[in-house]
């Protein structure tokens, strides 16, 4: 894809600067108290040309997800009903490409999102849509968040606990995680509980992800960035929760995810076809052109050490998953595909992410959980075997014959 759907401009990360600072004066800017969802439809839209056949073959090939080629429909610029921080095209799959603005302000430039995800644009007022695909069709459906809700993270990178699980197959540390309370999940109002009860299922692999928002936002903002991303997943693509298990901001803090406890195998909703076999973590941020930040590879490897280890699994090699289909996976119904055990979301599924900046940098990340994997006693090689020792064999009591 071109680079000019990759990133914001600096002058929209300064207006979501001036838009969070004017948060606590709650309704007198215009934008709803605490956090809050509304929506609109889809006005119509222009066609600008047709799909040329090479681009239609491309995209039959590709699903219809991340469709190269020239812009096939544009909206015309939307005014919100309220300010809003999240936006995006309820339950669309398919790639579209944003860009947003305050009144009377300048454009944000384009930035694409696809699988279920929305666009981050920190206090603004109107949205503008193009697809070079599918037609722009359905309901926006916006979030403004107010950061009163939330707990200021930290500026520091997370830091290992002092404590281990026993019951680990290579006992590594779990490291520092900003709890769903602490961002904002169990907010009274405003919050966003899941559906309903999390499923289990067994970790093969890990997922690498990027949220393809603004990398231009304070320690502040980035628990409410992960608020509006959670109430998006859950009520505009009428998911159960958060589709990620772990996100990290550019500072290196690890919020938690999906609900059910970050030590389980809690399935999420972050590569479709392959969800109940892998664990996800997200970068807060658009790594298309640039990787992540040191102090968020770090705390990608502390993650998906911790998790390998308590799954019992190498982090270097490959392994097979069993895809369960769906329209975003590349492999169908039925069929294994061979991946890395650590591996981008594009490995497995129809879209740009985690991004070519992070892409680029996964195999070091690799390593890198490897290394942290052999530090510990044990590695990730699972335990030996529980010997089964057969029952005693009781011989039959001697009865004696009847006397008679």
């Amino acid at each position: 894809m071109p680079d000019h759907r990759l990133r914001h401009s600096p002058l929209l990360a300064v207006l979501a600067a001036l838009a969070w600072a004017a948060a606590p004066t709650a309704s007198g800017d215009g934008r709803p108290a605490a956090a809050d969802d509304f929506t609109q439809p889809v006005p119509a839209s222009h066609q600008l040309r047709l799909p040329s056949p090479r681009s239609a073959r491309l995209a039959e090939r590709r699903g219809g997800y991340g469709l190269e080629g020239p812009v096939l429909y544009r909206s015309d610029p939307i005014e919100a009903p309220h300010r809003f921080d999240i936006v995006g095209v309820a339950g669309e799959m398919h790639a579209l490409e944003f860009r947003a603005r305050r009144n009377g302000g300048s454009w944000s430039d384009w930035v694409e999102t696809d699988n279920g995800d929305p666009l981050y644009t920190g206090g603004t007022d109107e949205v503008q849509i193009r697809s070079r695909g599918v037609p722009i069709e359905g309901r926006l459906h916006y979030v403004s968040v107010d950061e009163r809700v939330v707990e200021p993270a930290p500026t520091v990178p997370a830091r290992p606990l002092t404590r281990n699980f026993s019951g680990a197959r290579g006992v590594v540390t779990h490291p520092a995680v900003i709890s769903r309370r602490e961002w904002g999940a169990n907010a009274p109002v405003g919050g966003c509980p899941p559906a309903t009860a999390p499923l289990l299922g067994r970790i093969k692999a890990g997922v690498i992800h990027h949220t393809a928002t603004t990398n231009e936002y304070t320690a502040a903002e980035a628990p409410a960035i992960v608020l509006g991303i959670c109430r998006y997943h859950r009520y505009a693509n009428g998911w159960n929760d958060i589709g990620y298990n772990a996100l990290v901001d550019r500072f290196g803090n690890l919020y938690e995810g999906r609900a059910g406890g970050l030590a389980k195998p809690i399935v999420g909703a972050q590569a479709e076809g392959v969800n109940s076999q892998t664990t996800g973590i997200a970068t807060i941020g658009d790594h298309q052109i640039t990787g992540a930040t040191p102090t968020q590879r770090r705390s990608i490897v502390a993650y998906l050490a911790w998790k390998f280890s308590l799954a019992g699994i190498e982090a270097t090699g490959r392994t097979h998953l069993l895809s369960a289909g769906g329209s975003s996976q590349r492999t169908p119904d039925g069929l294994y595909v061979k991946v890395p055990r650590i591996f981008s979301h594009s490995e497995t599924n129809y879209t740009e992410c985690a991004g070519a900046g992070l892409i680029a940098q996964i195999a070091r990340i690799r390593h890198a959980v490897q290394r942290r994997l052999d530090h510990f006693p044990g590695g990730a090689s699972p335990p030996a075997p529980t010997p089964v020792v057969p029952p005693p064999v009781v011989p039959p009591p001697v009865v004696p014959p009847p006397v008679p």
